[in-house]
């Protein structure tokens, strides 16, 4: 038997305080226990153990989610290598099929220059690659591309976490820069309406003060219904940036599904069985992390519900107490799981990055700019580096850079 761990008292105390909120003798009344023994509990007095941490939670209504609720899914991969010089080997060793059966064609996305397309599983890379001898290559599925592997992967009798084993385990050039985890909330019948989430009844939470975002520092939502009386688009609720690195996207699925099979919601809920989507959009060291996790052999409904947990809490009005009550609805949705705390490794930064991005969306112009000054005996070029500002982030871009460039010159000398 595994033995119980122990956690700080510290996270007891958040808990109590930020979750429920509750002063510590009304708490120890939610919980039946006495002020004293919670007292002790928060200062480490008397160690907590993760087993008695869920005990508490119970007590207050925090649940196991119920098993098949959710179907869980990637839908959509977006992973580089910097270095793949047999690109034929890549795609029959890493993706299940020879390059002989993706078509070539040209592009300006992502500032590659070429693009291997089998069907929705694209490949970037370089037209003139053996010239500049810049192999790196981008893998991108989208939501129709992911299932298209799925089948492939099922044909060779493979799936998602053996895929992503060998990749992190053979290439160490590897570097996964967006990942999309959809969770389908699954119908539960016409007669059991009332046990779905409804996404209008969390925009009511959230003005009250019932649902807490912590960490996403904003939401905002957008409401599909049409005045002219077309096909409803359904509501969705946004939590985070797009820039960052973790996003929430929730929306009724169902909705969508109608509108694109020309059916009725009642029609589309009896064919796929899905209420509500719920998405996580993770990008760079976050992405990099749960596929770590994942291949680690952390099940990937568990990270994901981790991840919701992490940054979203749903209550239901409060106990006797005035402790605030976890959502039931929620709870047999994403309960059962801790939070889960990601550690990251960001990512050094790389000045061809910045010069890439310069040469293919700006270059044009500049040289434009350049050949003026000279017909004009102007100094716009000037003009424009002269304009810019060093931030604090870019000082210590140049700080590293200068490290860098210290420790090549000690290790290789002139």
């Amino acid at each position: 038997m595994a033995k119980d761990r122990v956690v700080g008292g510290k996270y007891l105390k958040k808990f109590r305080k930020d979750k429920i909120r509750l002063n510590q003798k009304d708490f120890a009344l939610s919980v039946g226990l006495s002020v004293d023994t919670i007292k002790s509990y928060e200062s480490d007095r008397r160690l907590l153990t993760v087993s008695k941490f869920v005990e508490m939670k119970q007590s207050l209504g925090y649940m196991n989610h119920d098993v098949n609720r959710l179907e869980v899914l990637i839908d959509y991969m977006r992973i580089t290598f910097k270095d793949v010089r047999d690109l034929d080997f890549f795609t029959t060793r890493y993706l299940h099929c020879p390059l002989n059966e993706f078509e070539s064609e040209e592009t300006k996305l992502m500032m590659y220059t070429h693009l291997w397309k089998r069907g929705d599983i694209w490949i970037f890379d370089y037209a003139d690659k053996s010239q500049t001898d810049n192999y790196q290559i981008t893998i991108q599925l989208s939501g129709r591309g992911c299932r298209q592997f799925e089948l492939i992967m099922q044909r060779d009798n493979t799936s998602w976490i053996e895929v992503l084993q060998t990749m992190i385990f053979e290439r160490k050039d590897m570097q996964v820069r967006r990942l999309d985890i959809a969770m389908d909330e699954m119908y539960r019948g016409y007669e059991n309406e009332q046990e779905h989430i409804k996404l209008s009844d969390l925009i009511v939470k959230l003005y009250s003060g019932e649902l807490t975002y912590e960490k996403m520092k904003s939401w905002n939502s957008i409401d599909g219904g049409k005045l002219d009386g077309s096909a409803n688009q359904g509501l969705s609720i946004y939590f985070g940036s797009r820039q960052s690195n973790m996003y929430f996207n929730f929306y009724e699925k169902r909705y969508e599904l109608a509108r694109r099979e020309n059916m009725t919601v009642e029609e589309s809920l009896g064919v796929f069985g899905v209420w509500n989507r719920y998405e996580i959009r993770l990008a760079r060291e976050k992405a990099q992390s749960v596929v770590e996790e994942f291949t680690g052999g952390v099940d990937l409904a568990e990270i994901a519900r981790g991840l919701i947990n992490s940054r979203l809490e749903v209550f239901d009005g409060t106990n006797i107490y005035g402790g605030y009550v976890p959502d039931e609805r929620w709870q047999k949705l994403f309960g059962g799981v801790e939070p889960l705390q990601l550690t990251t490794r960001p990512e050094a930064y790389d000045i061809e990055d910045t010069v890439k991005w310069l040469i293919y969306q700006v270059s044009n112009s500049l040289l434009l700019v350049h050949e003026a000054d000279k017909l004009l005996n102007t100094q716009y070029i000037n003009m424009i580096l002269e304009a810019g500002e060093l931030t604090d982030k870019n000082r210590q871009v140049l700080e590293s850079l200068k490290t860098g460039a210290k420790d090549y010159e000690a290790i290789y000398g002139d």
